[in-house]
């Protein structure tokens, strides 16, 4: 593992315009973003643990409708886990060599709705690599294989430049070695160690555990900055969706993101 990927994705200010929402019970929903042309699912087909599209859309007041299109992506709870990037964003990812082993840890906006609860970034989800396909022709003759439906594979996909899907390990893996049962999941509810934001700040100011990130003076390879690099807090500027840590630079990160997974992840 050389890379460990912070990727922002679900509702935001623009896509949706709410937050994600945390239940009373503790289990949180990353809602998709949605997409103004035909793909796999509408929200009104979305089920989560019992809880239909409609109700999730209700209890965050969405500005979307229960029959608009939603970009369902990435798929985490389903046999196969897969993430699709396109565009600058997957040159991004191209560029600073994230490769199979490496690992998404996948975030965004967060909010308890039922307590009016703080505006939180929040962890909700990973997926290690076990292959990058790349192009539309062998994205579909893969999901058609697999019989999986996703956006990146859908349909008129020409929108998609550098159109790419990431497929996840059967079993989490370090240096070959099985650490966990799964190697792509959400995590099954809220807790202080998945939330990135500092507490009593704004959501964009976070605070990582410096156990972990001390250090850590080039992790970042883009995007972003130490805010504090003491105190282990970064100020997050709110653009792009893909954050990548080069995590050869201090291998203690890798052991922050499996603790997370061993201790919160889903079976």
């Amino acid at each position: 593992m050389k890379r460990i990927i912070l990727s922002r994705k679900g509702f935001d200010a623009k896509a949706g315009g709410s937050a994600s929402p945390i239940f009373a019970d503790g289990k949180l929903y990353s809602i998709p973003i949605p997409q103004n042309h035909p793909s796999p699912k509408k929200y009104k087909d979305i089920d989560f643990d019992g809880i239909s599209g409609n109700e999730l859309l209700k209890e965050v007041s969405a500005k979307v409708a229960p029959t608009d299109y939603c970009h369902n992506d990435p798929l985490l709870n389903e046999r196969i886990g897969v993430f699709g990037q396109a565009n600058s964003s997957q040159t991004e990812l191209k560029n600073n060599k994230v490769s199979p082993g490496d690992l998404f840890l996948f975030f965004g906006w967060f909010k308890n709705f039922s307590i009016n609860g703080k505006d939180l970034h929040h962890l909700f989800g990973w997926l290690q690599i076990e292959k990058i396909i790349e192009g539309i022709l062998e994205i579909k003759k893969y999901l058609n294989e697999n019989n999986i439906a996703h956006p990146h594979g859908y349909g008129d996909t020409s929108r998609f430049s550098n159109n790419t899907i990431y497929i996840g390990k059967k079993n989490l893996e370090i240096k070959e070695k099985k650490v966990f049962y799964r190697g792509h999941g959400l995590f099954k509810k809220t807790h202080q160690d998945l939330i990135l934001t500092e507490e009593n700040k704004t959501r964009s100011r976070w605070k990582l555990p410096s156990k972990y990130f001390e250090n850590s003076k080039d992790l970042f390879l883009n995007r972003m900055k130490w805010e504090n690099k003491e105190e282990s807090t970064v100020f997050y500027k709110g653009f792009g969706q893909e954050f990548i840590l080069d995590v050869e630079k201090n291998p203690m990160v890798i052991k922050w993101a499996i603790k997370l997974i061993k201790k919160h992840g889903q079976i």
